[in-house]
């Protein structure tokens, strides 16, 4: 006889994701797992800020001091304050990922808190008061989003009555429409250029979408950011492989025109993403630390073999190191400068903007020299050049409003489909503002999508059960 007939045997049915597990009082919700599981995150946490520090002062600080990249040996008491501020912030977070929110979260955990906090600190780029500062902010802050996203209404942003095949062939339209359009205009190439090659093509794609309109840059997002990696993840999860091949294959013509590096990641990434959620609904965080601690020492494996500097380059100072640089350049350039009030951007109708050029470009004059360099930062440094540490507080709340969005467009999606469409969103996050993110980025394509995905048809076991007559496009945890 199974233990689920038993009386008085606890259930070990799977519940929904908003709710935790029924079990006895005495027991830990899965919300908040033991304690002393929360600090085993900190084994992979304090071999990420190793790398981040040995890999600026030995590998990026000697190859472009030219760049204003300087290094100083950090303050003791302070470089151990922000450590600390680290070390809470992780344990503070929800340790298993459970909503789609929470693994957006870790990823700017990662890819921006992390760096804004502990590399300004040996980054001569503010006096060390300063920087210490920017880590108290970066990190209070980033608390109030994470215990801000845990609070969100608890409904759903679900649209039925919309068929399963009706939402891919509002896929395939879709795709078709961006890659005529590419023709037409950017051209459709399948030319695979080296990832330390894209400065020109980046170039000439601005070029385009200012001669051709905003249509084609919001049509390249939806697709590379959203679409792409939505047919990658049903192909692998289903194991329909035409579906996932015809997803990587539509990054490569988008990564010709446009040079975005991270278009062309994804393909791996989503692979990764699939292996970390088989035969798990929510996966432990700390798995996204260490895989990160992975990436690094990958790279530099690879480069201390090769002679080269490529791989550290962009998967080490690119994705990890400069949120950090950028965050303390933007506080640099605007402590004593009137601040922009995004009168660049959405409120230009109603701001008198008293620059020249974006904040994004006045920070790459005066940090790198460089004033055609676009020094893009996240809600940290985005939020400061534009209204102080009051804008960081202002990107914050908004950012937690679409995470709400996020978890009620998604509640009824298993976590591994959600996932795979905010990775590239989410990555493009810890480099941008939270408003240019929600359209530029792909956030309102996702959240849009995920609402009319329906919740069944994502495992190859649910069509196999749908067509031996078994009720198709159930799944546990997942309702209909």
């Amino acid at each position: 006889m199974r233990t689920l007939d038993r009386p008085g045997a606890p259930s070990r049915l799977k519940h929904p994701w908003p709710g935790p597990k029924a079990g006895r009082v005495d027991e830990p919700s899965p919300d908040r797992p033991r304690p002393e599981r929360r600090w085993l995150l900190l084994i992979p946490l304090a071999g990420y800020v190793t790398l981040l520090h040995h890999v600026y002062q030995h590998e990026i600080v000697p190859l472009f001091e030219y760049l204003n990249l300087v290094y100083r040996t950090p303050d003791t008491w302070n470089y151990a304050l922000a450590l600390g501020m680290v070390a809470v912030v992780a344990v503070l977070m929800p340790q298993r990922i459970r909503r789609p929110s929470d693994f957006v979260l870790w990823v700017l955990f990662v890819m921006a808190v992390v760096p804004s906090i502990v590399v300004p600190q040996y980054a001569d780029i503010l006096p060390a008061s300063e920087s210490l500062e920017l880590a108290a902010v970066v990190a209070a802050v980033f608390l109030l989003v994470v215990g801000g996203a845990r609070l969100g209404p608890v409904g759903s942003l679900r649209v039925r009555g919309i068929q399963f095949f009706d939402v891919w062939a509002i896929v395939v339209v879709l795709s078709l429409i961006t890659y005529a359009y590419m023709t037409l205009t950017a051209g459709l190439s399948f030319r695979l250029v080296g990832l330390g090659d894209v400065w020109e093509i980046r170039s000439a794609y601005r070029d385009q979408v200012a001669a051709s309109g905003p249509v084609l840059g919001y049509l390249v997002r939806l697709q590379g950011n959203v679409l792409n990696p939505l047919l990658i993840a049903r192909g692998i999860y289903a194991r329909r492989w035409t579906m996932a091949l015809l997803g990587g294959v539509g990054q490569i013509p988008i990564f010709a025109a446009t040079g975005f590096k991270l278009t062309l990641l994804s393909i791996p990434a989503i692979v990764a993403l699939a292996l970390l959620f088989r035969g798990r609904g929510s996966p432990r965080a700390w798995t996204i630390v260490a895989g990160v601690v992975g990436i690094i020492a990958a790279a530099l494996v690879a480069d201390a073999l090769l002679g080269s500097f490529l791989y550290t380059q962009v998967f080490v100072n690119r994705l990890f190191i400069a949120p950090g640089v950028v965050t303390a350049a933007h506080v640099m350039v605007f402590a004593d400068l009137p601040k922009a009030r995004w009168g660049h951007s959405f409120l230009r109708p109603f701001v008198d903007y008293p620059y020249d050029q974006v904040p994004d470009h006045m920070v790459g004059a005066v940090m790198f020299e460089q004033p055609q360099t676009s020094a893009n930062a996240s809600l940290f440094g985005d939020g400061y050049s534009n209204l102080g540490y009051g804008g960081v507080l202002i990107e914050a709340a908004v950012l937690v409003l679409l995470l709400w969005a996020i978890d009620g467009a998604a509640r009824h999606l298993p976590l591994k489909v959600s996932g795979a469409i905010l990775l590239v969103p989410a990555v493009a996050l810890a480099n941008m503002s939270v408003f240019t993110s929600i359209l530029s980025n792909g956030f309102a394509y996702a959240i849009v999508l995920m609402a009319c995905l329906p919740a069944a048809g994502w495992d190859r076991a649910e069509h196999v059960r749908g067509r031996s007559g078994g009720p198709p496009g159930t799944s546990p945890g997942v309702p209909r």
